[in-house]
């Protein structure tokens, strides 16, 4: 941010040197980058008087002058034709820098030239900083000037340009007037701030134009004023030497009065064409589908129906705080203005500019913020420079249309939190007075310090942050180098992760010494992936969460499974040879149940690949797993998912009856869609569930003091029966002895087995806690298990 010293001053006592002023602000927050002089590039450049002119003996165009410039007389050689005796002009002597180039005695045709004289442009100048310095040749100065004095002083270039440097958070210092206001209060000044006449115009606006606001989220307030019998026309001296001394070109008087407010008042603001706009009537709206608006860069540039537009009732005529429409630029024929000053959604800005790849001063501003009051303010401003400056006759009163009417903010802050942050023991009132001289109402009471936040501290919040963001300012004004240093403080606690984090952990553990490598995926996902996962359309995996602003399509949905990003995975580590498929990952999906926030849901996912793998290492792991985290007795079905292989898939259930998970094969076409090569084995299972259904608590058995019997069997069954049913039979069985270790072996179906069934053969072991087993005993035992068996539909196979 570009600071003229005298611009400052009009608002400001300056009354430090620059050094003490860099460093005063630089305590309040605001680092000086570095100081310019106004007349850029000019250094050295004196007046002085030409006493004579001839002409060079061994040139045809070429004159020498002697040149009086106080101290001594020069002779200097100069090609100019318009130098005469008596004349005023700028000299560079010998040692004087003009454009980066110091000025050296220089041999010319025989004679030394010890400087130049020089002309408006070398200079920098333009007619409207000092008459004539467009003239081609030298600049001749019409007043009487000391000679030898500087001509930055001479000419009242002098001043002092201060760039400070901003932090994203205080967009009302992208102003003059934010930074004077700044600047009063490090200097100990009161700030004069502007009071800006209030100009009543001819007529009714309405007759001329009016508003219409479509989309109040993205543009909460649009004030417009009219103005016509434009008069097209250079700005003022003064304005121009202003736009100059901040880095603008003048233009014209219209152009030059919104650049001069947005520098002012840090106001964006924009003018139409009234005679440009169809119906007179000005839409702010989101664009239509396949619609391109050519702005005044004679760009043609498609928007989208996500960004704003200033439309009239039939085109885009510019894109809100980006750029104005070329339909509607102001020209030498323009007869009436319509001066536009608004609010637009910077989130809405920023995204519309990163898509256009456009970035304007404009909207650099409105993405850090602006705020409501200031955008009235900037165009009350605007028309008073258009009757100060009899650049056109301002027609009715304001257009203001607006979501709801801006009201100041109330806070209540808390002192001795306050002092507490800064380690400070000052009273409310302290507080109260450092705070008004940054034009910051408040005033002590009961619960603390009752504030009313000014309309452009914006940063300043409203909820749980006030006491700091107070806390800051009242250490700014304080002065951080009057804090004394202290230790830190605090209170110790002992620290402890509680069941959940600690389940977390167990699982991955055991999931790691099982020879699984952990994998963190992308939490987003694509829409085209449930398709290629085979879900039916009223499939709960569906209900994703759309992200409003996504890194492409690909990206555009929270995940409500880990498969895809593990088959990702897998397919990218196989592809690049890794030398190893066999993965996990425990993370978070969301599944949009219609309820006000998404469902957060995490899983356990796990994928095999390559060589050596199936159905039952896949098994045998989760089982493990369930051993060591405690999930006991749990059944496994026959599962439908669509995405496993239909006779090679299963889901798992709690002894509650809670479903835990499923596990399979990856169906063939699923694994085509992802180009796996080779049977790929996955598992995705529920935390939340496993972690209800858990029994942590460990129970000390100790080891059958009498022998087992093992026995098998083998049964023949329909061959849709699943082996766990028949498994559940001979472990609940009324035996009369002790049965466990049941365990399926072997299953066979083919010759000496009826089409259409199967045979299962289970091992098992009988026993008793206090004594041996006797052979009637088993024989009772094992009677009972065939009879349940058969009694289920499965007979002894003969």
């Amino acid at each position: 941010m570009k600071l003229p010293k005298k611009w400052l001053s009009e608002y400001v006592d300056f009354n430090v040197t620059n050094a003490e002023f860099i460093e005063k602000m630089m305590w309040r927050g605001f680092e000086c980058a570095g100081v310019e002089k106004e007349m850029s590039g000019v250094e050295g450049v004196i007046v002085g008087r030409v006493l004579s002119v001839a002409k060079h003996e061994n040139s045809d165009h070429l004159h020498i002058c002697q040149v009086d410039v106080g101290s001594d007389v020069r002779t200097i050689v100069t090609g100019a034709d318009n130098v005469f005796d008596g004349a005023l002009v700028p000299v560079a002597v010998v040692g004087s820098k003009l454009g980066g180039r110091e000025m050296a005695a220089v041999n010319m045709r025989g004679v030394v030239s010890y400087g130049m004289l020089c002309s408006g442009e070398e200079l920098g100048l333009s007619n409207a900083d000092y008459p004539g310095s467009e003239v081609h040749g030298i600049l001749i100065l019409k007043e009487e000037y000391p000679l030898g004095q500087s001509i930055d002083v001479a000419l009242g270039f002098d001043d002092d340009i201060f760039e400070f440097e901003l932090t994203p958070n205080r967009p009302d210092c992208i102003s003059i007037i934010g930074m004077c206001r700044e600047a009063a209060a490090a200097l100990g000044q009161s700030f004069r701030e502007p009071k800006i006449k209030q100009v009543k115009g001819e007529g009714n606006a309405a007759d001329y134009a009016r508003v219409t606001i479509e989309n109040y989220d993205l543009c909460p307030r649009y004030t417009a004023r009219v103005v016509k019998d434009i008069v097209i026309e250079p700005s003022p001296a003064w304005m121009q030497r202003k736009l100059k001394s901040v880095g603008l070109r003048p233009i014209n008087n219209i152009v030059d009065i919104t650049n001069y407010v947005l520098v002012e008042y840090g106001h964006p603001m924009h003018a139409f064409d009234l005679a440009c706009i169809e119906g007179s009537h000005i839409v702010v709206r989101t664009a239509h589908e396949n619609e391109i608006v050519t702005t005044l860069d004679k760009r043609e540039r498609p928007v989208t129906p996500d960004m704003l537009l200033i439309a009239d009732e039939k085109r885009g005529v510019g894109i809100a705080g980006v750029m104005g429409g070329l339909n509607s630029e102001i020209t030498d024929h323009t007869k009436a203005v319509l001066f536009e000053s608004a609010v637009f959604k910077g989130s809405n800005i920023r995204a519309t500019a990163r898509k256009l790849k456009h970035v304007t001063d404009a909207a650099s501003r409105f993405i850090k913020g602006v705020e409501p009051v200031s955008a009235e303010l900037a165009l009350e401003r605007a028309i008073e420079l258009v009757a100060e400056l009899k650049a056109g006759t301002v027609v009715g009163e304001i257009i203001d249309v607006l979501k709801g009417k801006p009201v100041d903010r109330e806070i209540t802050v808390s002192v001795d939190h306050i002092n507490a942050l800064l380690a400070l023991d000052l009273s409310a009132k302290q507080m109260a007075d450092m705070l008004e001289t940054i034009c910051i109402h408040a005033r002590p009471g009961l619960g603390g310090l009752h504030i009313t936040i000014p309309h452009f501290r914006a940063d300043i919040e409203s909820e749980i942050e006030a006491d700091w963001d107070i806390a800051e300012e009242i250490a700014r004004i304080y002065g951080y180098y009057n804090i004394k240093p202290t230790l830190m403080r605090g209170d110790t606690f002992r620290g402890r992760i509680n069941e959940l984090f600690l389940l977390d952990d167990l699982i991955k553990d055991t999931l790691v010494s099982l020879g699984l490598y952990e994998m963190y995926n992308y939490n987003f996902t694509s829409p085209s992936v449930f398709d290629t996962l085979l879900l039916p359309e009223d499939s709960e995996l569906r209900k994703a969460v759309r992200i409003m602003n996504p890194f492409g399509e690909d990206q555009s949905l929270m995940r409500t499974t880990l498969i895809p990003g593990m088959l990702d995975s897998l397919v990218r580590n196989a592809n690049r040879k890794s030398g190893h498929l066999r993965f996990f990952e425990v993370g978070n999906t969301h599944v949009d149940t219609g309820a006000e926030l998404p469902e957060e849901r995490k899983k356990i996912g796990v994928i095999l690949g390559g060589e050596d793998v199936d159905f039952y290492l896949l098994k045998g792991m989760i089982e493990e797993l369930f051993r060591v985290i405690g999930i006991q007795n749990a059944t496994y079905q026959k599962s439908t998912e669509r995405y496993l292989q239909p006779g090679r898939a299963a889901s798992i259930a709690a002894e509650s009856g809670a479903l835990l998970g499923v596990f399979g094969e990856l169906h063939p076409d699923v694994a085509d869609s992802w180009k796996a090569d080779g049977r790929v084995y996955i598992a995705e299972l529920d935390f939340s569930a496993i972690a209800a259904n858990r029994n942590a608590a460990k129970r000390f058995e100790p080891l059958p003091r009498f022998p087992a019997a093992d026995r098998d069997l083998a049964v023949v069954v329909d061959s849709d029966v699943e082996s766990a049913t028949l498994k559940q039979v001979i472990e609940t069985t009324d035996a009369g002895v002790i049965v466990s270790d049941v365990r399926l072996f072997d299953t066979y179906a083919g010759i000496g087995i009826p089409s259409g069934k199967k045979s299962l053969a289970f091992s098992f072991s009988l026993r008793a806690e206090d004594h041996t087993l006797t052979d009637e005993e088993i024989k009772r035992g094992m009677d009972a298990i065939i009879t349940a068996l058969k009694e289920n539909g499965a007979p002894l196979r003969a």
